[in-house]
C-alpha cells in the first residue's frame, strides 16, 4: 500500500480518535496559556500532563514507619525484578529471531488484530481487547500501588518525595513519585549501603544498593497486588455457576417462536421439564413430540428465568438443516435471481444440502454457465430459486453464485426455532483449572494472553455483555445477583494489568525501573571489576542507554514485521 493510501486509511479507521484527542489537546493549550494549569498544580508536556500533589507526606511517613519491612519487601523485588528482566529479554530475543526466521521462510502470517495501532497499548475502550470500565478499575490500581511503594520506599531511605501524582494522555496511563532526583541518582550512586557522604545543605545521596531498593519496589507491589487479585478472582468464580450451553441462534419470522417474542441470544434451560445441555438434546426433545403438543420452554432472558409455551404448526413437522449466507456480492447471479443475506440453503437440485461443507462440495463440482435450483428455506417456506452460475472471480473453472459468510443452521420448522452451544461449562471450568496449572509455565503463558486471542479459550475479557448471560451466582454467592460479576471482572483486570505492568516494567529498558535497575547492576559489576570512579558510571550509563535502544527496535520490529512480510 502506498503512503498516501495508508495515511488516508488510517485516518478513515481512527478519525473519531484523532477528533477526540485533537479537543483534548486544544483544551491544554488554552488552560495552560490562562495560568490554570499552573494554579492547580499541572504541567504539561504537548499533550501530556503531570498532575501532582504535595498532600500524603505525614500518611507515608507513618505507612513507611516499619522500614525493616519494607527494605525485606523490596530486596525480595530486587530478585523478582532481576529474573523478570532476564525472562523479558530473553522472550523479545527469542521472538525476534522467531520472526526473522518466518520473514526468510516467508511464512510469516499476515497482520492480525494484536498489531492493529489501537490494540498495541494497553489503554482501557482504546484497546478493543481491554473494557472500559474495567480497564480503568484496574490500571488506577497499579499506578496507585506502583508509585506508592516507590514513594514509601523513598521514605524508608530518607529520600524526600516532593509530590506526587498521576500522568494523563486523555486518561491516566502512568503514575509518579517525585523523588529528590539529586539524593535518588546523585554522584554518590557507586557507594554502599554502609558508605554515607556528607554534602552541603540536607541532600545526601543514597547508594546504589538503597536505589535498586527503591526502584524495585514498585514492581514488587504490582506482583504482590496481582496475586492478591488472582486469588482472589479464582476465589469467586467457585461460586459462579453455568446456567446452559444452549442458546436461541435463530428465529424465524411469523414462527410461533416470533409470536412469543424470543429473540437471539436467549438460553434454554428445559424442554418441557427435561433438563438439556446440548443443541442435540434440544432437537430430540421437540422432535419427539406429537406434532400437535404444545412446546413449553424454560428459557434465561434479561437475567431472568421464565417460562414460555410455544405452540407449533402441525403442518411444519421435522427439523430441517442447511447453510446460511449473510453476504450478497453485487451484480452477481445470486442478487440477479433476488436472493437475499439470511436465507437458508436446504437442497441444490434436490439433493439435501444439511451444512456448509455440503455446500461447499457440491458446488466444487460446478462449472460456469450451469444452471442449478436452489431449495431456500425463508421465513420458513420452501422456495425454488433458478441460478446461472459465473465463474469464480478467484480462478477455476468452478460455478459461482455470489454469496459469502456461510454457517450451519438447524431449525425446528415447526416452533421456527433454531439453537446452538456455547462452551460455558468448559470455559468455567477451565478457569477454575488455571491455579493448578501454574504450578509450570503453561498456568503463567494463560493468564499472560488471557485477554487476547489464544489457542487456549480463545478470548476471554471477563463475565459481561452476552457471556454473563451463560452464568450465575451460586451458593452463598447467590444473595448477591449480578454484583458478583462485577467483583469478578474488577480483580480479574486489577490482577491481570498489575501483573503485566510489572513485567513490561522489567524490561532493561530505559526510563523504565527495569532500565534503571540494569544499569545500576552493570555499574556494580564494572565497579567490582575495573574499580569505582565516574568511567565505569559513564560505561554503564551507556551500555544502559545501548539496550534500551535495543529493546525499543526489538519491540517495534515485533510490531511491524508482519506488516513488511505482506505489506502496509
Amino acid at each position: 500500500m502506498s503512503e498516501p493510501n495508508f495515511i488516508l486509511s488510517f485516518i478513515e479507521s481512527y478519525w473519531k480518535i484523532l477528533l477526540i484527542f485533537a479537543i483534548y489537546w486544544q483544551t491544554v493549550l488554552i488552560l495552560k496559556r490562562y495560568g490554570i494549569l499552573e494554579r492547580y498544580n499541572i504541567t504539561n508536556h504537548g499533550p501530556l500532563l503531570m498532575i501532582r500533589t504535595t498532600k500524603g507526606q505525614l500518611f507515608l511517613d507513618r505507612v513507611a514507619a516499619l522500614k525493616g519491612l519494607w527494605r525485606v519487601f523490596a530486596d525480595v523485588g530486587i530478585f523478582l525484578m532481576l529474573f523478570g528482566m532476564f525472562l523479558m529479554f530473553a522472550l523479545i530475543i527469542f521472538s525476534d529471531i522467531a520472526m526473522i526466521t518466518s520473514l526468510e521462510q516467508e511464512t510469516m502470517p499476515p497482520p492480525g488484530e494484536l498489531h492493529q495501532l489501537r490494540n498495541i497499548f494497553l489503554l482501557p475502550g482504546i484497546n478493543e481487547f481491554i473494557p472500559l470500565v474495567w480497564g480503568i478499575i484496574g490500571l488506577i490500581v497499579t499506578l496507585v500501588v506502583h508509585e506508592f511503594s516507590h514513594a514509601i520506599l523513598c521514605k524508608v531511605e530518607n529520600i524526600k518525595v516532593k509530590s506526587m501524582g498521576i500522568i494523563m494522555v486523555l486518561i491516566p496511563i502512568g503514575g509518579f513519585a517525585e523523588p529528590d532526583e539529586e539524593q535518588l541518582f546523585g554522584t554518590s550512586g557507586d557507594k554502599t549501603d554502609d558508605e554515607k557522604t556528607e554534602e552541603k545543605g540536607d541532600v545526601q545521596p543514597i547508594g546504589r544498593r538503597q536505589r535498586v531498593r527503591i526502584l524495585s519496589a514498585g514492581v514488587m507491589a504490582n506482583f504482590v497486588i496481582a496475586l492478591v487479585a488472582f486469588m482472589l478472582f479464582f476465589l469467586v468464580i467457585g461460586s459462579i455457576g453455568a446456567v446452559t450451553n444452549v442458546i436461541i441462534t435463530d428465529v424465524v419470522p411469523g414462527s410461533p417462536a416470533a409470536d412469543m417474542g424470543l429473540t437471539e441470544l436467549t438460553l434454554v434451560t428445559h424442554v418441557n421439564g427435561n433438563k438439556i445441555d446440548n443443541a442435540s438434546e434440544f432437537y430430540h426433545y421437540v422432535d419427539s413430540l406429537p406434532s400437535n403438543e404444545p412446546v413449553s420452554l424454560k428459557i434465561k432472558r434479561d437475567g431472568h428465568l421464565q417460562d414460555v409455551v410455544l405452540t407449533p404448526e402441525p403442518e411444519l413437522n421435522g427439523i430441517i438443516s442447511g447453510a446460511r449466507f449473510e453476504n450478497i456480492i453485487p451484480g452477481m447471479p445470486a442478487e440477479n435471481a433476488g436472493l437475499s443475506r439470511g436465507m437458508l440453503i436446504t437442497s441444490i437440485d434436490n439433493i439435501s444440502i444439511n451444512n456448509t461443507q455440503d455446500f461447499f462440495n457440491y458446488m466444487a463440482n460446478t462449472t460456469a454457465g450451469q444452471e442449478i435450483i436452489l431449495g431456500i428455506l425463508n421465513e420458513n417456506v420452501n422456495v425454488n430459486y433458478t441460478i446461472n452460475l459465473t465463474y469464480d472471480p478467484s480462478g477455476g473453472d468452478k460455478g459461482f453464485i455470489g454469496i459469502g459468510e456461510f454457517s450451519t443452521v438447524v431449525i425446528s420448522r415447526s416452533i421456527g426455532l433454531s439453537v446452538g452451544e456455547y462452551p460455558a461449562r468448559e470455559l468455567l471450568h477451565f478457569l477454575q483449572m488455571i491455579p493448578k496449572m501454574m504450578g509450570g509455565v503453561a498456568g503463567w503463558v494463560i493468564i499472560l494472553v488471557l485477554p487476547f486471542p489464544n489457542p487456549f479459550i480463545g478470548s476471554f475479557q471477563g463475565f459481561s455483555g452476552t457471556l454473563s448471560t451463560f452464568y450465575e451466582p451460586i451458593g452463598l454467592a447467590a444473595p448477591f445477583g449480578a454484583g458478583i460479576f462485577w467483583l469478578a471482572n474488577s480483580l480479574l483486570w486489577i490482577g491481570w494489568l498489575n501483573f503485566y505492568v510489572g513485567l513490561f516494567n522489567c524490561l532493561p529498558m530505559l526510563p523504565l525501573d527495569g532500565g534503571h535497575v540494569f544499569k545500576d547492576t552493570v555499574h556494580s559489576v564494572l565497579a567490582r571489576l575495573f574499580g569505582k570512579g565516574e568511567q565505569m558510571g559513564e560505561l554503564a550509563g551507556k551500555i544502559a542507554t545501548a539496550f534500551a535502544i535495543l529493546m525499543l527496535a526489538s519491540l517495534i520490529f515485533m510490531i511491524t514485521a508482519p506488516y513488511i512480510a505482506h505489506g502496509f
